[in-house]
């Protein structure tokens, strides 16, 4: 009783949504059984039913109305519908309904039937009234941006002519120099700098904020993206001073050396990168080891890359020379295997219809019998044979498996050791033909890097990656040279690349519709071809992915999901709309992905 009184205080609670003004009503009836205030299961499915429904919308007002049959006294049944409608506020709690305002009204047996002994006519009274006024969503931007609340953070900067650190909630840390924003003219700053940081780490996450990972047209699979932004005291929107750069570091589980830097391009209404343009830096795995770029140092990040872009690109040459081995595709279990059932051939008889059964003679029909259960028999024994065979499947298929994946283990093994040999030997050739030219500038180097690095101070101490683990290797550090978003990334090497196709009806070509391979963090979008069909271009076959949708259709915010185990040209893959609730789609994205 106490939650509900709890419930029933929850007069104001407002969501910041934008819907329409245009509202409509949802009606919902639960039933209970005599003298019971907890719904039954299929009772309990209606319920969440309806609660999905519900707060799939921009926002509502519920009326909970509870009432029993005419059995029991006034003050039992009074108690009866107030535990009905306790009973039904906190089952709608738990799926995260809150109204703006709710009401709850226990009718008890004032409105049930009477001297009925009808149980049919007993059980429509035993039951609790739903009703709720709904407020239609806009579009599906309003929706998204409601659902990306938590992603925006705001930070003050209020000396910005001093280097200082800021840090996200989501573990960036970002470092910038003193003086570094000016405005479109390259005036400075005046006064306190506001800045807005968006971390994307996460797959969910990237679709939320309407990300993709594609780089004219090719597939990037990504470490992370951040959006940073920053105005003045006076709301003047700023920029980078030219030769100036951030240091970033981002968490991530799983470091790769080859990831490069990429910044947003083309954009969308929204303001999130359609697609990514390729810079000049890379990563670093820790702060001792990151390049600090500015003025006095340029040149010799220029250096850097150039050693760096020359042993790419002899290891690529390489690569395709000396191709990393496949991963295997294990043998799969068999279908269900069941024993045939054996048929009594004894009780299987011919019988004739027509005139065959009056003119046929006895010795006929036993011929067409004999047939008859001779056919049975093949079919038997075929089956019989089928199974066993299965059995034998089943029964080698481990150790073959396993056989496999040892042997695709030791060819991966010897191809990484002539990889890595490989790139120390075209390293070396870079490092000789590049030390003259760099020596020089070493010392200057190591000097402003440890100063740098000093001024990071405790910043990094104790921080963790994605996984929990902390240690420096599980962090990206790299430079940001503009404002906005920037993307860690690298190149796929996709092989047989295929046309996959998906259908959505009722998706309109405002719908969102992305896909996520499993074999990379990618998220790539669907293009629209009329009347709910969409299409992508470029996707390995044979690689599993998801495919996830969502869009506003009839002031309902609703998302679709698929996953596909192989892809190929040929399947095209429906997906069906269902509503979603604005707080819980970030979280059913992450239970999707896994991320």
């Amino acid at each position: 009783m106490k939650y509900l009184f709890t419930l029933l205080a929850i007069l104001a609670i407002t969501l910041s949504v934008s819907g329409q003004k245009e509202t409509i009503n949802l009606e919902a009836s639960i039933y209970f059984a005599s003298a019971s205030h907890q719904p039954a299961e299929v009772e309990m499915n209606k319920l969440a039913e309806f609660a999905d429904k519900l707060t799939s919308y921009a926002d509502y007002t519920l009326k909970i109305e509870a009432f029993t049959d005419e059995q029991g006294t006034d003050d039992y049944n009074a108690a009866l519908a107030l535990r009905r409608a306790d009973a039904i506020a906190k089952a709608l709690a738990l799926r995260a309904v809150v109204a703006t305002t709710t009401k709850v009204i226990t009718y008890g047996e004032e409105l049930a039937r009477t001297n009925t002994t009808d149980d049919a006519e007993r059980r429509m009274d035993r039951r609790v009234d739903l009703v709720a006024t709904v407020v239609r969503w806009t579009d599906a931007a309003a929706a998204i941006q409601a659902a990306r609340a938590g992603q925006l953070q705001s930070l003050t900067i209020g000396d910005p002519t001093v280097r200082q650190t800021i840090s996200g909630r989501n573990g960036g840390v970002f470092m910038i120099e003193g003086n570094s924003f000016v405005r479109a003219d390259g005036t400075p700053a005046e006064g306190a700098v506001s800045v807005e940081l968006v971390e994307a780490y996460d797959l969910s996450d990237m679709i939320l904020a309407g990300l993709t990972t594609t780089s004219a047209g090719k597939r990037l699979a990504t470490g992370g993206m951040v959006n940073i932004t920053a105005t003045d005291a006076t709301g003047a929107a700023l920029q980078l001073r030219d030769g100036i750069a951030l240091t970033a570091s981002i968490p991530t589980d799983d470091f790769n050396e080859r990831m490069r830097i990429f910044s947003g391009a083309e954009h969308n209404e929204s303001g999130a990168p359609t697609d990514w343009a390729l810079t000049e830096t890379g990563v670093a795995p820790t702060a001792e080891a990151f390049f600090v770029v500015d003025n006095a140092l340029l040149d010799i990040d220029v250096f850097r890359v150039s050693a760096e872009r020359a042993v790419g690109q002899r290891l690529a040459v390489w690569r395709r020379t000396n191709p990393e081995p496949k991963k295997p595709k294990l043998l799969r279990p068999k279908s269900t295997n069941k024993p045939p059932v054996k048929v009594n051939v004894e009780k299987i008889a011919y019988e004739p219809k027509g005139l065959k059964k009056i003119f046929m003679s006895k010795q006929k029909r036993a011929e067409e019998t004999a047939k008859k259960r001779a056919i049975a028999e093949r079919t038997y024994q075929r089956r019989q044979a089928r199974y066993e065979e299965n059995l034998e499947y089943e029964r080698t298929r481990p150790a073959r498996n396993q056989e496999i994946q040892e042997n695709y283990e030791k060819e991966l093994a010897t191809w990484e050791i002539a990889f890595e040999a490989a790139k120390n030997g075209y390293t070396e050739e870079a490092t000789q033909i590049l030390s003259a030219e760099a020596k020089k500038r070493r010392e200057a180097y190591l000097a402003a890097r440890e100063a740098r690095i000093a001024a990071l101070g405790d910043e990094l101490a104790g921080m963790e990656d994605l996984s929990g683990r902390s240690g420096d290797v599980s962090r990206y550090f790299f430079s940001v040279a503009r404002l906005g978003w920037t993307n860690v990334d690298i190149y796929t090497s996709d092989e047989d690349p295929i046309q996959v196709l998906a259908s959505l009806p009722n998706s309109t070509e405002r719908a969102t519709v992305v896909m996520v391979p499993t074999d990379r963090r990618s998220v790539i979008a669907y293009n629209p071809d009329g009347e709910g069909n969409w299409k992508r271009g470029g996707i390995p076959r044979g690689v599993a992915y998801h495919v996830v949708a969502y869009q506003v259709l009839n002031g309902q915010l609703m998302m679709a999901h698929r996953f596909v185990d192989a892809a190929d040209d040929k399947t095209v893959e429906t997906l069906s709309f269902e509503p979603v609730a604005v707080t819980e789609l970030k979280d059913k994205l992450a239970g999707i992905l896994g991320s």
